[in-house]
């Protein structure tokens, strides 16, 4: 068995262990917050949870790498009202010996959409979830909280105590940029990214964070090279993987202008790959 599957099922094993699930959390504290401080008819409310984590721990990102756990939610809920996904901040990478993570550390608020009907029989509505997520440092924990509001019914909202969480978190979120061209080809054992910026964006760092397990091998480099206006990441494949016919996942770029987060979702182009570049040799 491979280091990552070993870790993995180790993880499983642990999680699936009578009662593992109900320890309190050590080293993350757990909150659900909203962004608006009532609840209008017909009208959806964000709410959010937020992770606090103690120095040195961290929790995972929808896909988590190599190891780790996304975090989950199961609401309760009034009827009529419904809830969307989680949406995911950008992540940042962990490496403990071979193996590399995406996920969270300090604090991070996950927004949810909460869909409400146009009518609501109540003068104030309640809104729960029980919250599942895994906690590291070098060793995992599970963490477990059930979390619970309570907002008035108005006619209109105004922003929360916490709308500057919530406008951080948006500022965090992967997005559709027209600006930015990204496309993706193959060229075995790698995908290649071709990434055209906005006039005047260079690249100084980038780095492809894939939405599905199993695609790439997150312990590997992923060398950013410019080519005219282009830039060309080149993404090292997962070698136990199956070859995916798009690349879907969050583009996280480094320009003068800080840090973005592009949403990306690119067919494989069925021409053949952009050959390497050539060595130089001396005469």
């Amino acid at each position: 068995m491979s280091p990552v599957r070993s870790v993995l099922a180790s993880i499983l094993a642990f999680l699936g262990a009578t009662g593992a699930l109900a320890q309190p959390a050590r080293h993350v504290k757990a909150s659900l917050l909203a962004e608006a401080d009532a609840v209008v008819p017909g009208q959806p409310l964000t709410v959010g949870i937020r992770l606090e984590m103690d120095e040195g721990w961290h929790t995972y990102w929808r896909n988590p790498g190599d190891s780790g756990l996304p975090t989950r939610a199961r609401w309760e809920l009034p009827g009529g009202f419904s809830a969307g996904e989680i949406r995911w901040p950008y992540p940042m990478r962990f490496r403990t010996g071979p193996l590399v993570s995406y996920g969270y550390e300090g604090d991070v608020l996950l927004p949810v959409e909460i869909r409400v009907p146009a009518s609501i029989g109540a003068p104030e509505v309640r809104i729960a979830a029980r919250v599942d997520w895994l906690e590291c440092q070098e060793a995992c924990l599970p963490g477990r909280a059930d979390l619970s509001l309570t907002l008035p019914v108005r006619a209109t909202a105004a922003a929360g105590p916490h709308a500057a969480l919530f406008a951080e978190a948006r500022r965090r979120l992967p997005a559709k940029d027209p600006g930015w061209q990204v496309t993706a080809q193959p060229a075995p054992p790698a995908l290649r990214l071709l990434v055209r910026a906005p006039r005047g964006a260079a690249l100084r760092e980038a780095w492809f964070y894939p939405a599905a397990p199993r695609v790439l091998d997150h312990a590997k480099p992923q060398p950013l090279l410019r080519e005219g206006a282009t830039h060309r990441l080149d993404l090292p494949l997962d070698p136990n993987g199956a070859a995916p016919d798009r690349l879907a996942g969050v583009l996280v770029v480094e320009t003068a202008s800080g840090t973005l987060a592009l949403d990306v979702d690119a067919p494989l182009s069925r021409g053949p790959a952009l050959p390497p570049k050539k060595q130089e040799t001396k005469p």
